[in-house]
């Protein structure tokens, strides 16, 4: 485990050599900011602690210090970049090829990888954390609060690890950032639910959860699931919960925050009646559970196939 603090800079360049901002746009816009970093570290399965050092001058600086992220779990292979990452989000629309780049270069170098196909999926699964749409939505939000408010000229960050360089985001490319969708969809397809209050009979009723260790009322979209839970062939106990495919949609307000989550479970692939017992999978859940074994033993087949060729 690595709880070493990295520490990283965000400088606002400001009109007439000014070190003072509006405390209320600042304080909304960086909100937003701490929201998206709060969501990387979610993307490295990590749960980061974030604290601020007092402001400087020079135009105005704020140093934030980031720790508590681990590097012992699957996806935590990212921490090593973790600065450049965030770096990324907020740059992403100018000059920022070189910085994906040594991102992956940062994060490889930290595995033991015996074959170009396993590099190339670790550079796969990069890709998709550097394209997460929600961490996307709070810059975007972000960027909207720093656009109205004229006395910010440019946005410096920097990574305060071995001297780095600063990436600099110009006024006229804070537009670039701002997303105009007030929707954003996420997908879960390894989601469990445990269920609070089902419902029994026909009808456009809500189901009541927990998902992630919060209470959420959820639309039920798999038909035939709701058919067999109306002809009780499903028993729900305290305890019970089912495996599914859950889709989870976020409603922005025009201010940019967020105004509500909506939660649909597209497909339901198993059931628990216990909190302990054993998941009972339907159709589709045996389907999908082929289906991932035999894309596991096709990618053990090629690394064979590499193997034997060196």
């Amino acid at each position: 485990m690595d709880n070493t603090a990295k520490k990283f800079e965000l400088h606002y360049y400001l009109k007439d050599k000014s070190h003072s901002m509006n405390a209320f746009v600042r304080n909304k816009a960086e909100k937003d900011f701490l929201e998206a970093i709060k969501r990387i570290g979610e993307l490295l399965d990590s749960e980061l602690k974030i604290e601020t050092e007092a402001y400087q001058e020079g135009g105005l600086v704020e140093i934030l210090t980031f720790s508590g992220f681990v590097i012992d779990r699957t996806l935590s292979y990212l921490s090593p970049a973790l600065n450049n990452i965030v770096t990324h989000y907020a740059t992403r629309n100018a000059q920022t090829e070189k910085l994906d780049i040594k991102i992956k270069q940062e994060t490889l170098k930290s595995l033991k990888l015996d074959n170009v196909k396993k590099e190339i999926e670790i550079e796969k699964q990069i890709d998709e954390k550097l394209n997460d749409k929600l961490v996307q939505k709070y810059i975007s939000n972000f960027y909207k609060k720093i656009d109205s408010y004229e006395k910010v000229e440019k946005i410096g960050y920097r990574s305060l690890e071995n001297n780095e360089d600063e990436y600099l985001v110009e006024r006229k490319d804070f537009k670039n950032f701002i997303l105009h969708d007030d929707t954003t969809t996420l997908k879960d397809d390894d989601a469990i639910i445990e269920i609070i209050s089902p419902v029994l009979k026909e009808g456009k009723y809500n189901w009541r959860g927990k998902y992630k260790n919060e209470k959420i009322d959820f639309s039920m979209a798999d038909s035939k699931f709701k058919q067999e839970v109306i002809e009780g062939k499903h028993t729900f106990l305290n305890g019970s919960s089912i495996s599914c495919h859950l889709e989870i949609k976020i409603i922005f307000d025009e201010f940019g925050d967020e105004k509500n989550k909506n939660y649909r479970v597209l497909m339901v692939y198993g059931t628990r009646e216990l909190d302990l017992g054993e998941l009972k999978l339907r159709e589709a859940g045996k389907k999908r559970k082929y289906q991932k074994r035999l894309n596991e033993r096709q990618m053990h087949f090629f690394d064979e196939i590499e193997e034997d060729t060196k």
